[in-house]
């Protein structure tokens, strides 16, 4: 039937046929001879179960009690009474008006109605309704986050207090219905979580008996920050670099702030990292002094770190040579049952020459310079290895690149 109705051609058509039967009734006396419908006759008909509406100050009262429904009935032409009936009598109302009303408690209110058509005559049962208004009180509850699924977090996870912003909100209703109010909850899910959690969650009110209230709570939404921490280990942190610096300039003072983090990870993942690296550093065009940023690697099975960059200060300054005779070339990866000679023509020391800053070169000792050749993994043989050179970062290292040695198995 709504989507006759919501046809402007059907509205049409019914609106045309119904002026045809209204005309042909009044000008049945004048054409002399019977009408072409019947007589319009007087008829009633009686709207059970109507809601009733109660129009009140909504931000100063709560409505407690009400009569919920009523009889209406109408009486007029059959004609109105059958067009009644087709357009479901859409826009009418049956109301009580406590608008006025200034104090709370229970207020018995004449039924109005509106909108009915004006060929028909209402009459509503009962005709006075009562009402019960309650003055809106506000009252403050504190939140209280809950959280759930904690048992799940692996052993390792450390869950500390929930913390709720703000830490009260309020509530808004009649006194008797704010004293059943036991308590305010966010429920907040920490399932996987595997760092701390910050975001916003509905709050609910609830009964002494655990039943959920309906009541308007501002606000709705709450902020919760649950800290969660898993192992940490403070580490240092290593600059890594690219190109070189300008021609005959080196280091001669670096400050890494902070030059150590904290990384975040399993106790097994921690216990083998020694130190991280730093993003690499172009030292090409690099001028006297210049200050950088640059991002922290987060090493493989690490969860964070924090912070996750640092600032690197460089001061440069002409750079000078220095050289360390004789030494010693130590041989890393061998196995117990290897043997390896060094080859005629490879010494077993060698001289190592190290450019820096004059300072700088003032601090460096021998003991400072490590070389280094690597045997793993090689079969019997001959092989022709290179050598590897360490030491403080601030400098630069120039030696023979390379030495033959024979591998016995």
């Amino acid at each position: 039937m709504d989507k006759l109705f919501n046809s402007i051609w059907f509205v049409r058509i019914l609106a045309f046929f119904i002026a045809l039967m209204l005309f042909a009734m009044v000008n049945q006396d004048y054409l002399g001879k019977p009408s072409l419908v019947p007589e319009a006759s007087q008829s009633s008909y009686t709207l059970e179960n109507v809601p009733l509406k109660v129009l009140y100050d909504e931000a100063r009262y709560e409505l407690v009690n009400q009569q919920e429904t009523v009889s209406v009935e109408l009486q007029g032409s059959q004609v109105s009474i059958t067009l009644f009936q087709l357009t479901n009598g859409r826009s009418t109302e049956v109301f009580v008006d406590a608008t006025e009303v200034m104090t709370e408690g229970e207020q018995t209110l004449v039924v109005q109605t509106r909108n009915f058509p004006s060929d028909l005559s209402v009459t509503v049962q009962p005709q006075v309704a009562t009402v019960t208004l309650k003055e809106k009180q506000v009252s403050s509850v504190p939140v209280h986050a809950e959280l759930k699924n904690v048992e799940t977090l692996d052993d390792e996870y450390t869950v500390g207090s929930p913390i709720v912003t703000p830490v009260n909100v309020e509530v808004i209703g009649a006194v008797d219905i704010l004293q059943q109010i036991s308590v305010a909850k966010v429920f907040v899910d920490v399932t996987g979580a595997m760092e701390s959690i910050e975001d916003e969650f509905q709050v609910y009110l609830y009964d002494e008996d655990g039943n959920e209230l309906d009541l308007n709570v501002e606000p709705k939404f709450v902020s919760v920050s649950v800290p969660i921490t898993s192992p940490t280990k403070l580490v240092p942190v290593k600059l890594t670099t690219e190109n070189d610096f300008p021609e005959g300039m080196g280091i001669d003072e670096i400050e890494i702030e902070p030059n150590e983090v904290t990384i975040y990870g399993s106790n097994d993942i921690l216990e083998e990292i020694e130190f991280v690296e730093s993003e690499p550093i172009d030292l090409a065009g690099m001028s006297n002094e210049e200050k950088f940023s640059a991002k922290v690697r987060m090493p493989k099975g690490i969860e964070r770190v924090e912070p996750k960059e640092v600032t690197a200060s460089f001061q440069l300054a002409e750079e000078q040579s220095k050289t360390f005779v004789s030494r010693p070339i130590k041989v890393t990866g061998k196995n117990d049952d290897q043997q390896v000679v060094f080859m005629e023509g490879s010494e077993e020391t060698v001289d190592v020459t190290v450019f820096g800053t004059a300072s700088r070169l003032k601090q460096i000792s021998a003991e400072d310079i490590h070389v280094t050749v690597d045997v793993s993994q090689l079969d019997h043989g001959e092989h022709t290895l290179p050598l590897k050179v360490t030491g403080p970062f601030y400098v630069q290292f120039e030696t023979e690149k390379e030495v033959r040695v024979y591998v016995q198995s």
